[in-house]
């Protein structure tokens, strides 16, 4: 059994900004707030504001609509400086950025783990830990092995993955 690349020991940075689907998120919970505070306003027998809703021609009340929450500017943010092992910094200027991460990353986890565990390194995990493709993943991998910085191990009993080779 292989270890997960990222172990649960390290805690996500709280300092970090939250990705533009977080901020949608955030943006649709806060109207369905204002859209369950308004609606409970009605139920408490409050005045309905004018620009809740509209009568038809023949008088009856329409659906209520609420007025669109004003919208937030985005403004891209150059993207956080990456936090490289200083085992790996004198190695980066080599290395492609992305496999520098993914090196960065492995020698974290083999610390974490003490060298105890063989690290999961499938396309899948890399691209969920560095935010690539899969297939930018792959490529990433694949130039640690061939320059000899990752080796796979498998014992034959199943229990195969990767560690770091730092000279």
């Amino acid at each position: 059994m292989t270890a997960p690349l990222i172990p649960d020991t390290i805690a996500k940075k709280a300092d970090t900004a939250p990705s533009r689907s977080e901020l949608e998120y955030q943006r649709r919970v806060a109207k369905a707030k204002a859209v369950e505070a308004a609606m409970d306003e009605i139920n408490r027998g409050g005045a309905v504001p004018a620009s809740m809703g509209a009568r038809s021609s023949n008088g009856i009340h329409s659906i209520l609509i609420m007025p669109d929450a004003p919208e937030q500017k985005v403004q891209a943010k150059k993207s956080a400086p990456v936090d490289i092992h200083p085992r790996v910094t004198a190695l980066k200027t080599d290395l492609s950025p992305d496999a520098a991460q993914l090196l960065s990353l492995v020698v974290k986890a083999d610390e974490a783990y003490r060298g105890a565990q063989l690290i999961d390194l499938s396309a899948f995990v890399v691209k969920n830990a560095l935010g690539v493709t899969e297939q930018e993943a792959t490529i990433a991998r694949s130039e640690l092995e061939r320059r000899g910085l990752i080796a796979f191990h498998d014992n034959g009993s199943g229990v195969r993955g990767f560690y770091p080779r730092l000279p």
